[in-house]
């Protein structure tokens, strides 16, 4: 195996690792909007994001500010603080 199939296996891999955690984010996302448990707002160009009436994030991105609360929100699940 060359060194360009090595790479072009581990863009593979990383191609397909990012697939995943799209989907995942994405079923998230519509989950909780299915259940009324997340809000998403744009202001001025800033997007944020609540879940059960509790801010988790903010960001111009909204990709960025979705995976953000995802994380604060599995975080918070984790240590009991939802």
């Amino acid at each position: 195996m060359t060194n360009s199939d090595i790479l072009e296996l581990a863009r593979l891999r990383a191609a397909v690792r990012a697939n995943g955690d799209d989907a995942y984010l994405w079923r998230w996302y519509s989950d909780m909007m299915e259940d009324h448990r997340l809000v998403c707002k744009c202001l001025r160009g800033i997007w944020s994001v609540e879940i059960d009436g509790r801010p988790m994030a903010e960001n111009a991105s909204f990709d960025l500010v979705l995976r953000s609360a995802q994380v604060l929100f599995k975080a918070r699940t984790a240590l009991n603080l939802v």
